[in-house]
C-alpha cells in the first residue's frame, strides 16, 4: 500500500473519492452471522423511496420469506421524508424495527430472520433466483462502508462514526492477517465502484482482487 501512502492528490475511482480509512491495513476479516447474529440489523435502515417502493412491489415474493405475523407490508416502512437530495429520488423512508427477544438487541429490523438472521429479502432473491442484493436496501447492501456528500462529491469511507460500528456491529472479527480495508470487504467495494473499479483500486494497491 505504500504507493497509496504517498498519493497527494486525491484518489478517485467510479466518480467517487476514496477515503483513506479504506486503504488502511488492518489485522481483521469479515464476521461471521453465527458470531455477530446480525448485529448491524439491530435498527431500521433508511431506504430511498423508489427503492421502497420496489420492494414493496414484491411484497409476494418476500413475505414468505418472514414470520407469519411481520408478513402485511403494511407495517415494513414507517417515517418517509423529502428533504434530502442525497437520495436519488430525494424522498426516503425507515424501515420498521420490532422486537426480537432472541437478538442481542432485543430488536431487529422487521426484515431480519430470526430462525438463521439473514434478511429476508435477500433471502427472497436468492430463492428466486434473483441476484442477492437486487432488491435489498442500498445501504444495508454496502454496511459497513458508506458514502457521504463532502464538498458537493461522493466519498467512500469506513463508516466507524456510525453508532452501530461503536457498539458491536462493526462486521470484523480479530485475524492473523493484516490486509486493507477495501480488500476486506471487497464485495461491498464493488458494489460502490463496480468490479472494474474495484479492481483498478487493487491494481494502485498492489494486492491481488478477490473479485
Amino acid at each position: 500500500m505504500r504507493m497509496m501512502e504517498e498519493e497527494t492528490t486525491p484518489l478517485v475511482i467510479g466518480g467517487f473519492t476514496i477515503d483513506k480509512s479504506l486503504l488502511e491495513c488492518k489485522s481483521i476479516q469479515r464476521c461471521t452471522i453465527r458470531s455477530c447474529q446480525a448485529g448491524c440489523c439491530m435498527d431500521g435502515v433508511w431506504v430511498d423511496m423508489y427503492q421502497a417502493t420496489e420492494i414493496l412491489d414484491h411484497a409476494a415474493l418476500i413475505a414468505p420469506f418472514m414470520p407469519p405475523e411481520r408478513r402485511d407490508p403494511d407495517t415494513w416502512f414507517a417515517e418517509a421524508h423529502d428533504d434530502d437530495p442525497a437520495f436519488p429520488s430525494g424522498a426516503y423512508i425507515g424501515t420498521t424495527n420490532v422486537t426480537d427477544p432472541s437478538h442481542p438487541a432485543g430488536r431487529t429490523c422487521v426484515f431480519l430472520r430470526p430462525s438463521n438472521r439473514y434478511c429476508a429479502i435477500q433471502s427472497a432473491c436468492e430463492a428466486n433466483g434473483r441476484a442477492s442484493w437486487s432488491l435489498k436496501p442500498y445501504y444495508c447492501c454496502l454496511y459497513p462502508l458508506v458514502d457521504e456528500q463532502r464538498d458537493g462529491a461522493p466519498l467512500l469511507i469506513l463508516d466507524e462514526e456510525n453508532s452501530l460500528y461503536q457498539h458491536g456491529a462493526g462486521c470484523y472479527e480479530v485475524s492473523a492477517l493484516a490486509q486493507p480495508i477495501f480488500q476486506i470487504y471487497a464485495e461491498e467495494t464493488a458494489f460502490a465502484l463496480g468490479v472494474g473499479g474495484y479492481r483498478e483500486l487493487c491494481e494502485r494497491g498492489g494486492v491481488q482482487p478477490r473479485l
